[in-house]
């Protein structure tokens, strides 16, 4: 009596520890002992339309998936070759190229071209604000552009985003 006892304890103890296909799915990967995981795949992106151009006027809305929720406005202008914010003297601007869903982006035009021989143009005083350059970075990044289910323009790409709605 006592083996098949034992028997019965071994393969109910068996069947205890096989784990269910359908739990396995559900399993999250440690890392091993001092290791990196890879970290979780992002959300999937919103399904885009492609645009033609940026030609107009945008409010910045969000950047890097989240909402902009500053006390002041940011707002950007663009035609069919460049992308900026006033004043051009600040020199923030993009030239870009938009193929598709494919964006890139290139150096822009000086805002003040300067003749050989000519003087420099008077200093931009202007201080521009703390979050332009998180625009700024999400807009080079970005290798990805269109139109959102909602009518906002998304750029993506390099981990960052960027939001706009036309004014």
């Amino acid at each position: 009596m006592r083996p098949v006892a034992l028997a019965l304890i071994a393969a109910v103890t068996l069947a205890a520890c096989s784990a269910d296909p359908a739990e396995e799915d559900n399993l999250t990967a440690l890392p091993a002992d001092g290791g990196v995981t890879d970290p979780a795949p992002p959300p999937p992106a919103e399904a885009l339309s492609p645009i033609d151009s940026l030609a107009g006027e945008w409010r910045v809305a969000g950047i890097d998936g989240e909402p902009f929720d500053e006390a002041y406005g940011l707002a950007l202008s663009a035609d069919d070759k460049e992308i900026w914010w006033e004043p051009r003297c600040a020199n923030f601007a993009f030239a870009y190229r938009i193929e598709g869903l494919d964006f890139e982006t290139g150096p822009a035009t000086p805002s003040q071209p300067v003749e050989p021989g000519a003087p420099p143009p008077p200093v931009c005083t202007v201080n521009p604000p703390a979050r332009l350059d998180d625009v700024a970075t999400a807009i080079s990044a970005a290798r990805r552009i269109g139109r959102t289910p909602g009518n906002a323009i998304r750029f993506e790409g390099g981990g960052h985003s960027l939001t706009l709605y036309s004014q």
